[in-house]
């Protein structure tokens, strides 16, 4: 019997790690690709932007306007978003499973239709592993106040 015990503890200790293990991966992984869209937007890399962000990606700013990866991936390829400098800070992810959100500020030097949209924003992203691959499927952006 204790060693039936033993056994069970052994058992749920090992799950544990293996559980913390595989957030911390995610952690790494989102963040990676948070990363990696701020580059791309740089770059105007837009099939890093399509890898990254899901066909149904929506983005509210706070203006309460709604964006689509359509309308977000235009803006990129012709121009009409324009971002020279793009740094996270104070990023905090937290992982549910298949989900995983990230809260963060961002400082930016962005210009959008010609005018400077640059400063410091605050932001949530929502990230789903879809078939293997995480995928953002919504962002929510403020600007903050000089």
């Amino acid at each position: 019997m204790n060693r039936l015990f033993a056994v069970g503890i052994a058992a749920l200790l090992i799950g544990g790690t293996v559980h913390a293990e595989s957030v911390t991966d995610t952690r790494g992984t989102i963040l990676a690709n948070e990363h990696a869209l701020g580059v791309a937007m740089i770059k105007r890399d837009t099939p890093t932007l399509e890898r990254l962000v899901a066909d149904d990606w929506t983005q509210q700013d706070a203006s309460g306007t709604l964006g689509t990866k359509a309308s977000f991936l235009d803006a990129v390829k012709t121009g009409k978003l324009v971002v020279v400098k793009f740094k996270l800070h104070d990023l905090q992810v937290r992982v549910f499973g298949d989900v995983a959100v990230v809260q963060g500020f961002d400082d930016e030097a962005t210009t959008y239709e010609g005018k400077s949209t640059s400063g410091t924003y605050n932001w949530m992203d929502v990230w789903i592993n879809r078939d293997g691959r995480w995928v953002s499927v919504a962002t929510q952006i403020t600007r903050i106040a000089k």
